[in-house]
């Protein structure tokens, strides 16, 4: 009777070999998270940079009528070199049943470049609340100076701009985490064998 040999063990991966592997790994999540993180705030930057073309626009003094197919805020933007020449007060807008609407200074400082018109500043300057999709219309009978200011009407910019910004952030540093993680996990293990 012949005694078999035990089969043979896989060799294991010299730890060289093993420690390139895992800083490789490492870097690569970095650099796969970080691009990806570019490209997904760069595309979602241009989206909010385009969707002011959308906007329903009436010279001042003028009318904005529109339909509505979203409930809740709705933001006014004066179009022009001096957002101060009109205010919230100086609006009226109206639901398709004749209700008026509350209309408030928009709280904070929303700019963007009004497109086809270089050079032009859209500046957000109230925003009312819609309970109920339909038709609204937004009228000013204020005079302004400036020949050319509009009156524009449109989704809020600021959420989706910061969406854009903080979802691509948060991404590129949990990547970055992983991957310094990554890499003192196996700069551990590499001075763990050099000093058993």
């Amino acid at each position: 009777m012949h005694a078999t040999a035990p089969p043979a063990r896989p060799r294991a991966m010299p730890g060289s070999d093993a420690d390139l592997l895992g800083f490789s790994l490492a870097a690569l999540v970095a650099i796969i998270g970080v691009t990806t993180a570019i490209v997904w705030c760069v595309t979602g930057i241009l989206d909010q940079t385009q969707a002011p073309a959308a906007f329903v626009r009436a010279q001042v003094p003028g009318t904005v009528s529109l339909v509505l197919t979203q409930v809740g805020q709705h933001v006014v933007y004066y179009e022009g070199d001096d957002p101060t020449a009109l205010s919230a007060g100086q609006l009226e807008v109206t639901a398709a049943d004749g209700a008026a609407i509350e209309v408030r200074p928009y709280a904070h400082d929303l700019r963007y470049d009004v497109p086809h018109r270089p050079g032009v500043i859209g500046t957000a300057i109230a925003v009312f609340d819609a309970d109920r999709t339909g038709s609204y219309s937004i009228a000013t009978k204020a005079t302004v100076a400036e020949p050319g200011a509009r009156l524009a009407v449109g989704d809020d910019l600021a959420p989706a701009t910061v969406r854009a910004i903080a979802g691509p952030a948060l991404l590129a540093f949990l990547s970055v985490l992983a991957a310094v993680a990554g890499a003192v996990h196996t700069w551990t293990r590499r001075n763990r064998r050099s000093h058993p």
